[in-house]
This record gives structure tokens, sequence and C-alpha cells, in this order.
């Protein structure tokens, strides 16, 4: 039998445009940032946070070279950053893009494997599909969102394995390199308590101390206090559309609700609570462990993104998994139009920001609030996809059928 008849049939063709379409997508990103190492891309400021934590010089300065953005993140980050400082900058831009591509493709494959329902290969083909085409414009710039997107996806597969540990590790340190993705940490603390609470808070504890490690105690602390500083400082409230976060509260400003931001403050722990509610509600029902971890990954990406505290163009990409499972569901379980059509227009917004995301001056279309738009849309359908598996799981338990609680789907099956 040809070569080629064996590829076929062992890996389908959407499996196989899978895979070329992320050679390409990692190529090219590649080839970009080792021709022009300077332009759009913030691996310049990691790179110069690990300079600075290896000199000990003061991470939170304000004095920062013309393509150099100041260091937010935490002093565990600039840490982690020292051995980039040893490559040439052109090299070290283009491994710290191979590093974010291998964690976020690595940890979606072991996500799938865990995922509520099986996909064919060519199924799962599709979905890396839709994943590399919204992951492009993070990748591009140099974020480590692909990377903390990764931990966040392995935190949940080794939950399903019931490695806890592991789980909040993974967490612990995602949320070292930026402090939102706690929240999806707090959503299993809400539902597994007894197991996963301890655990969370001895990761937290060790990835705070592990700077000190490294370097100067007295340094490292005067680190951490400049880093709460800095964190309390970075308000952009009242910026202009094209400078501010991109969340719930432009949306606000857009259409000139009268909410002050301690109004929106509420707003905020509102929608967590609700998040909260939800999983905690799939857990009492006896929900297959799945469906829950799945919850918690759709519903704690769309508040990370929409009203978590720092919410910029290139962190959307956190929704990418969500959004890519909700386009091929929505598709192939026949979920009702009412809701193939939200998700096909966040799609469709967020294609528009990727696609405008690889010229200049692209705040003025991030300015027009697509991205929290679409973060909007794609949020009302899973609070209503879940609200659907809560009652129909609880229909039918009533009346003793086997149930697996996937929403709108005649072919059910134990989970």
């Amino acid at each position: 039998m040809p070569l080629d008849s064996l590829v076929e049939r062992k890996w389908g063709r959407w499996a196989k445009t899978a895979v070329a379409a992320w050679i390409v997508v990692v190529a090219s990103v590649c080839v970009r940032a080792a021709v022009q190492p300077y332009k759009r891309t913030l691996y310049t400021t990691w790179e110069q946070a690990g300079a600075d934590w290896q000199a000990g010089r003061d991470l939170y300065r304000k004095n920062w070279q013309p393509d150099r953005d100041q260091f937010r993140y935490s002093p565990l980050t600039a840490a982690l950053f020292v051995p980039f400082h040893y490559l040439p900058l052109r090299v070290g831009g283009v491994v710290w893009r191979l590093l974010n591509a291998v964690a976020l493709t690595g940890g979606f494959a072991l996500w799938l494997r865990s995922a509520p329902r099986d996909r064919t290969r060519e199924q799962r083909g599709l979905l890396f599909i839709l994943l590399s085409v919204l992951s492009l414009s993070s990748l591009n710039n140099g974020q480590p969102n692909p990377l903390i997107l990764g931990l966040l996806l392995l935190a949940l597969a080794a939950a399903d394995r019931e490695r806890w540990w592991v789980s909040a590790a993974c967490v612990a340190l995602a949320g070292a390199i930026k402090i939102y993705p706690l929240a999806l940490g707090l959503l299993l603390v809400a539902v597994y308590p007894r197991r996963f609470a301890l655990r969370l808070i001895l990761a937290l504890v060790l990835v705070a101390v592990l700077p000190f490690a490294y370097q100067r105690w007295d340094y490292v602390g005067e680190q951490y206090v400049l880093w709460l500083e800095r964190l309390g400082k970075d308000d952009r409230w009242y910026w202009p559309p094209h400078m501010a976060y991109r969340d719930l509260w432009s949306l606000i400003r857009m259409v000139h609700l009268p909410l002050t931001p301690l109004g929106y403050r509420f707003v905020q722990l509102t929608c967590a609570a609700v998040c909260a509610g939800v999983c905690v509600a799939m857990r009492w029902r006896g929900l297959p462990r799945r469906e829950i971890l799945a919850a918690i990954l759709m519903l704690g990406t769309c508040w990370m993104t929409l009203c978590g505290p720092a919410t910029e163009s290139s962190t959307y990409v956190l929704l990418a998994p969500a959004l890519a499972w909700a386009v091929h569901a929505g598709a192939s379980e026949s979920w009702p139009r009412y809701l193939r059509w939200p998700i096909g227009l966040a799609f469709l917004l967020f294609l528009i920001c990727v696609v405008r995301g690889i010229w200049p001056n692209v705040n003025r279309i991030h300015g027009l609030g697509l991205q929290p738009q679409g973060a909007l849309l794609l949020s009302l359908v899973y609070l209503a996809v879940f609200a659907q598996s809560l009652t129909r799981y609880r229909e039918e338990r009533s009346r003793g059928d086997t149930v697996a609680a996937e929403p709108w789907t005649s072919n059910r099956r134990a989970g």
C-alpha cells in the first residue's frame, strides 16, 4: 500500500490539515520573531526582567527603554526568565514562542482526553484547527497567555485523573505568572474543597517563597512590595477606549450605563458567584466529573476575560478552547439555532480581531469592543448549556434513565 494511503488512513484529512496549520502558524510566528525581534513583541520585556533579576536591579522601575514595556508580573516570573537572558535576542524570542506553542497544544491534547465526550481523530483535528486560528495573535506578540492556558488545561486533565497535586501546582504556577488564572483554581476549590483547597494553598505558598532561593532575601521582599504597589496603581477605568482594558467595563462605557467602578466590582463578584454556583450545582446533582471540569474551564475562562482584573486583547486566547469546543459541539450535537447563531457571531468577532491583529494600528479595532462582545455572547451560551444540562439530568434521574447530562443530544451515555 502506498505511503500516502497509509497516512490518510491513520490520520485523516482534518488531522493532517491541523498538523499543517500548526506548522504554518508556529513557523510564521518564529520567522517573524527572528527577523523583527524588536517589533510588536513583549519578549524583550521578559528578557530584560530576567537580566534585572540576575543583576539584583529593581524590576518595577519607571525608566524603561522605548522598545520595552513596564514589567507588571511577579518576581518569580522574572526569575524564570533568567535563562532567556543568556540567549541571543532572536534565538530567545523563537524559543519562547515555541515553548508557548508546545504548552498550548500539549495541554489541549491532554484536556481533549478528559473532555466530556470522546472525539474521533478527525474531530480533534478540526478542534486543533480552530485553536490555531484563535491563538495566532497571542503567539505572535510573545505574551505568556498560551503558556498559562496550557497550564490550566493540564490542571484540569490532572484533576480528571485525580492527580490533585499536579493540578494544584499547574494552577499555582499559572497564577504566579498572572494573577487572574487563580479564578479557575477557586472554582476547583468550590467544587472539590477537600481534595483541592489545601493542596492549592500549599502550592501557592511554595511558588511565593521560591524566588527567595534565587536572590537575596531583602531584595526579593522589596520586589514583592513594589509589585503589589504596581498592581494597585494599574488603573485604566477611564482611559481612551483603544487603550483601556477590553472587558465588560468597556462595554458598559460604550452604552453609557450609569455604573461606578465600585458598582462594577459588585458585578464582577456577582458573575463569579454565578459561575461558581453553576459548577457547584452540577457537583451536587451528581453530574459526571468530566462535565463539571468542562464547566469549570468554559465558565472560568469566560469570567477571566470578560470580568477579570486586567483583560487585554491578547488575553482572549484563553477563550480559544471554549470557543472552538462551542463551534464544533454546536454543529455536531444539533444545538438549537438560537444558540448556534450567537456562537457563530462570537467566532466571527474574534476572527476579525485575529486577522486585523496581524497588521499594525489594531487598537482602533479593539476599541470597538468586539472581543468583549464575543466573550459576552459565549458566556451566555454556556450558561444556557449548563443550565439545560442540570435540568435534563434531574429529569432523567427522576425517570431512572441512563444519564450523562449531554444537552440537546439524543445519543447519550454514562460518563
